[in-house]
Order: C-alpha cells, then sequence, then structure tokens
C-alpha cells in the first residue's frame, strides 16, 4: 500500500468545488423507504448510505438497500461489528445484501464500544471469509478528522493501515468517510495528511446538514463530536442564534480554500439530522449561486 508524501488540495467556487462533487447522504433505513430526492439534486447512482444501530433493523436495512438500488441509487449499508449479536448473523446479512447484488458497504466498529458480543471492530469484519466471497466491490472505511475520543492517533492510524492492506488483499477500491466535526480548517488538514500518506484515495468529508443548533449540539454529543464543538456553541450566542438553522456553507468554502488541490478524490458526505429535504434545499441553492 502506497504511503509517502504528495501534492494535496480542493477547487474553489465557482470552479468544480466540494458542494458540486459527488454528494452523498445518509439515512435510517426506514428514512430510507421514504427517500424521495430531486434527481437535479441527488441525480441518480448518488450514494445512500444506511445506519446499522441494532440487529432488529438488519431486515429493513435489506429492504431499504433493494428500494435505493431498484429507484437507480447505490446504496452503502453500514456493518457495524459490535452490533451484530454473532457471527452468524453477520455472514447471514451479507449473504441477504449479496442476493441484492450491493456492491458497497461501510465497515465500522459500532456503538457501544463495550460489547457483548464477538465482533469489536471494523477489521475483524474485513478479515472475515464471507467478505472475500460476497457481492461487495469498495469498502469504506470511518474516518476521524478530530481523533477518536477512546483510541489513539497512533492505534486509529495502525488501524486504517491494515483496513487498507486487506482491502488490497481482497480486491476491494477503499474509500475514506468521515465522522462530521465543526472546524474546516481541521477538517482539511487531516484530509490533506491523509491523501499525502496515501495519495489517491477516495475521501468524503462528514458535514452537519442544515439543522438547528440545538439539534447540532445534542448529536455532537451522541456521536463523540468534541474539539470544534465549542466553536460551534459560541456560534450560538444570541437568541436569533440559537434559533436558526445553521447550514454548512461556511464549512464548505473554508475546507476549499484551506485545501485547494487535493491529492484524491474529495466529496461531501452529509449527516441530514435536520431532515434530508432541508439539506437537499439548501444544497440546490448552493450550487445555483
Amino acid at each position: 500500500m502506497p504511503h509517502q508524501n504528495a501534492a494535496l488540495a480542493t477547487p474553489k467556487l465557482p470552479s468544480p468545488g466540494l458542494a458540486f462533487g459527488d454528494v452523498s447522504i445518509e439515512l435510517s433505513p426506514q428514512q430510507a423507504l421514504k427517500f424521495e430526492p430531486d434527481r437535479n439534486v441527488f441525480p441518480l447512482g448518488s450514494r445512500v448510505f444506511l445506519t446499522h444501530l441494532s440487529s432488529a433493523a438488519l431486515p429493513v436495512q435489506v429492504e431499504a438497500s433493494a428500494r435505493l438500488k431498484t429507484m437507480g441509487y447505490s446504496p452503502v449499508p453500514h456493518l457495524a461489528a459490535r452490533n451484530f449479536v454473532s457471527v452468524a448473523e453477520f455472514v447471514q446479512h451479507l449473504e441477504a445484501h449479496g442476493r441484492n447484488c450491493i456492491s458497497q458497504a461501510l465497515f465500522l466498529g459500532g456503538n457501544p464500544l463495550i460489547s457483548s458480543g464477538p465482533l469489536t471492530e471494523a477489521a475483524m469484519l474485513l478479515a472475515h471469509p464471507a467478505v472475500a466471497q460476497s457481492s461487495l466491490r469498495t469498502a469504506f472505511i470511518g474516518g476521524y478528522p478530530e481523533g477518536h475520543s477512546a483510541i489513539g492517533e497512533q492505534a486509529l492510524g495502525d488501524a486504517l493501515k491494515r483496513k487498507l492492506a486487506r482491502c488490497a488483499e481482497l480486491g476491494l477500491e477503499p474509500n475514506i468517510v468521515s465522522q462530521f466535526a465543526f472546524d474546516g480548517e481541521v477538517m482539511a488538514g487531516w484530509a490533506r495528511r491523509l491523501q499525502a500518506d496515501y495519495p489517491g484515495l477516495a475521501v468524503r468529508i462528514g458535514l452537519a446538514g442544515v439543522t438547528s443548533l440545538p439539534q447540532l449540539i445534542k448529536f455532537a454529543a451522541m456521536c463523540g463530536v468534541g474539539p470544534s464543538l465549542a466553536a460551534l456553541k459560541r456560534s450560538g450566542t444570541g437568541l436569533f442564534n440559537v434559533l436558526s438553522d445553521r447550514d454548512p456553507a461556511d464549512l464548505v468554502e473554508t475546507i476549499e480554500a484551506a485545501y485547494s488541490e487535493p491529492a484524491g478524490p474529495l466529496d461531501i458526505h452529509f449527516f441530514p439530522f435536520g431532515g434530508w429535504q432541508k439539506t437537499s434545499d439548501w444544497l440546490a441553492a448552493y450550487r445555483g449561486r
């Protein structure tokens, strides 16, 4: 696996930039069953990530993936290690997606960090022989622009190296999709370092979609987003700012300015905490500037 320094960056408006590139969105399987986006905003072929929060949701995730594929979108189901109650459940779930020819998945450790199940990290899923026999051709791997609250930087880097090596063994195309954060310069720096170490590696920067400040703070706390949360709270002083929806325009433009010539594909992944329609409407308006 290549591991060397390289040049960096992303284009600045009005050139094609992050918001004009390939945009993906994350939904619960239940939301995806009702997902009817404007195809001018989310064109056919766009990736729709599907969460995996419990074993009970697995059949709905399979159903939602099949529906999205029939619609012409590219479903990317989450496979969260700690949320499988057994190895057999993981294998059976992979086989169920295989029957629908699902070709992409996001491999995660999942929450909580303490699990009673036999699977505890994404690397254990990738290492299972069933992955080699599956319909998967692309493996998304989680990234952490601000680090991980329970995993040190060195351990995160070593784990990523192992996962990328395993993808190479399996002939899977690796992609990184990040946790959301609120500091554009930190996020750009993280993407720059990652693509300097692994030139050409595709990276999706996670952004919270159009959402109220209280909702953003709530979800940031739930997801362990820490260092840039203070800056978000400071921006919410005053009643108007507290009540108004936050949109990601400033973050997008900061990232584009800080990393204007990326060393690999650099795209956006939305967490639409305020509902996917709000984020879709914002994206249409932003692209129309």
